[in-house]
Order: structure tokens, then sequence, then C-alpha cells
């Protein structure tokens, strides 16, 4: 707890400047093209930091050891942030998404998903598949 009796804000490591994650924010909406990884909404890009219609989500938690990096962040639409978060959107190794509890999500999420997951061109740009098993063996324990 802080000096008012609150607990810390989560997500942010104490190592990293608000500098790092927004140059890692404008780095990732760039590198996919201000879409959205698992919809391929795009989008214009942000008059200010933040963008109003896609989030930057982290894949394996920062409190997890997830890594400030590009290789473990995706864009999404801010209304599929909690989804995904959540293990009821997960992804395959070769970019497959997976839906395990669709009667989970709304129709009109269902049917805006790709069958596989946006990608950058440059593999180095990529989700790198350790963070992606790490997503999944949270949301499905496998």
């Amino acid at each position: 707890m802080d000096g008012l009796g609150e607990e810390p804000q989560r997500g942010f490591a104490a190592d990293h400047s608000i500098d790092a994650y927004t140059n890692l924010q404008a780095l990732v909406l760039l590198s996919y093209g201000y879409r959205c990884a698992l919809t391929g909404a795009q989008f214009g890009p942000p008059k200010l930091h933040l963008h109003p219609d896609l989030d930057v989500v982290v894949i394996k938690p920062l409190d997890q050891s997830g890594p400030l990096s590009i290789a473990n962040c995706l864009p999404l639409l801010s209304s599929l942030r909690r989804p995904f978060t959540a293990g009821l959107i997960t992804i395959e190794d070769n970019y497959r998404i997976l839906v395990p509890h669709p009667e989970l999500l709304d129709r009109q999420v269902l049917t805006a998903l790709r069958v596989s997951l946006l990608v950058p061109d440059d593999p180095v740009l990529r989700p790198a598949p350790e963070y992606l098993t790490h997503h999944r063996r949270y949301a499905l324990g496998r």
C-alpha cells in the first residue's frame, strides 16, 4: 500500500518510465498500421498519445515477468481488452485465434474476430510464441 492506504497501480513496472510506455505504444500502433490485431479494424493515427479506439495490451502481464517489448504487445479494440486479458480470447503459436467459450462472448464480437491474428510483416515485430503460450496456459490451463 502507498501512503494514502491505496494499493499501488498494477501494470506499471517501477523500472520503466512513462516515456518507455508511451514510445512502445506508439511503436505497436504504427507497426500494426493502427489496426486491431484481432479484428483488422483500421483507424487513423491518434491526435494525442492515447488512441481513442485502440488499446495496446500486454500478452504476458508485466507483474508476471512479462517484458515491456513489442513482442509482448497487441493493439486491440478497447472493447476487446477485457475479453482478451480474461482469457476469453486467446491465440495459438501459429497466430490462429481461439475462443474457448464462445457462449461467453457477444455475437457481434464473435463475428468480428478474424480467423488468424493480424501481424506485422516484419517477424521481429510479431508476438513471441512464449508470451502467447503463457496467455493460453493462463486462459486454458494448457
